[in-house]
């Protein structure tokens, strides 16, 4: 271990000890080891909670994206299902190929930029 890594270890040590409210004479012996691994195990511990935690947020974000898009998807389909005017039908058979068509080229795009 390199001197600013004790250095480093010691100063958490102190901090431990001040926040504990212990005094400079206690902290010799493996009371003083004993409650450093602790913290730095609740601190990774910590840690992996906090990604864990984004994770499932991500999850989360995409399962809500995910129903938005296939509510749209049925409101569309259900208007489309009562619309009897072919005119009208191929103003809006037209806009949604275009629509289509666009992120077609947008999936393509993000597949060439590698981020699919």
């Amino acid at each position: 271990m390199s001197k600013k890594d004790k250095a480093v270890k010691t100063q958490e040590e102190v901090e431990v000890m001040q926040t504990a409210g212990v005094t400079t004479q206690e902290t010799d012996g493996a009371g003083v080891v004993m409650a450093t691994e602790i913290i730095t195990d609740l601190k990774k511990q910590l840690e992996e909670a906090k990604e864990e935690a984004r994770e499932w947020e991500e999850s989360w974000n995409m399962s809500r994206e995910q129903v938005r898009a296939l509510s749209r998807q049925s409101d569309i389909i259900s208007m489309a299902l009562r619309m009897d005017d072919v005119e009208l039908l191929d103003l809006a058979f037209g806009f949604v190929r275009g629509c289509y068509n666009q992120q077609i080229k947008k999936e393509q795009e993000a597949e060439n930029n590698g981020e699919m």
